[in-house]
Order: structure tokens, then sequence, then C-alpha cells
């Protein structure tokens, strides 16, 4: 098993993020179930391409937070 370096892309996750992670987890699969349920599937599409453009900005706000700390 390797290991790759830390880079501010891949920031290190705690035990407290880990758990706030499996509820996000929760909460999205159930987002999704409700996207499903009432958008079309194009709009389902463009939506979650906005969703992790907006999750990669927020990693990278956070960790330039953390290096400026």
């Amino acid at each position: 098993m390797s290991f790759s370096p830390l880079t501010l892309d891949a920031p290190v996750a705690t035990t407290a993020d880990r758990a706030v992670g499996s509820v996000t987890s929760e909460h999205e699969q159930q987002v999704a179930k409700l996207m499903k349920a009432l958008y079309p599937a194009d709009r389902q599409e463009k939506f979650l391409e906005l969703q992790a453009e907006v999750d990669t900005l927020l990693s990278q706000l956070q960790a330039l937070q953390r290096v400026r700390a």
C-alpha cells in the first residue's frame, strides 16, 4: 500500500469530518431521490455538475484558509 503526499487538493479528514461526511452522504442520497422525482434529466445533470463545481471550489477555499491560518 502506498500513500500519496498531502496537497492542497487533498485535505486530511478527521473523525468529525467523517461523521459529517456520512450525514452529508445520507442527505445527498435523499436529495438525489427527490430530484429524480421533481426535475427532468437535463436539469438534474446540470445541477449535479454545478454541485460538483461548488464542492471543488469550497474544498480549495478551505485548504487556502487552513494554509493562511
